[in-house]
């Protein structure tokens, strides 16, 4: 079975450094960022972005290394009960869902991990990950 990746990530540059404002852009497609809280050393960074009344949460790991990575898209795996979706190519390994509690996609770039949710469902994260830069 050839499933690809979503969203045409692999096609994606590859993040880089420890920017939040570069990881995290302020502004997503239509989708504004509120103020990142700074992270403790090594804790998972959170992002709220907001279009009128739909909501993307964003979640980003700056990890050691890509295994580490993969490590937290297996995590999330688990907590969505979904653990036998994870995709794999060309070095990312992703986990994609929509379901009644709304969209849900993690990915890996290297050591970064990303994650996003849309309660709203697939419409809003579709819009979102079209305009998300990795």
């Amino acid at each position: 079975m050839n499933v690809e990746i979503p969203y045409g990530i692999p096609n994606r540059p590859t993040p880089e450094g420890s920017n939040l404002d570069r990881l995290l852009p302020p502004r997503v497609g239509n989708f504004v960022r509120d103020p990142i809280k700074p992270p403790g050393k090594g804790m998972p960074i959170y992002a709220d972005y907001r279009r009128g009344p739909a909501g993307i949460f964003v979640e980003l790991g700056i990890c050691d290394d890509a295994r580490d990575a993969y490590s937290a898209v297996q995590t999330a795996a688990g907590e969505t009960g979904i653990a036998d979706q994870i995709v794999e190519s060309g070095g990312i390994s992703c986990l994609h869902t929509v379901n009644a509690d709304g969209a849900f996609i993690a990915w890996t770039r290297g050591r970064y991990y990303f994650s996003a949710y849309a309660k709203g469902g697939a419409k809003d994260l579709d819009e979102f990950m079209a305009a998300f830069p990795y």
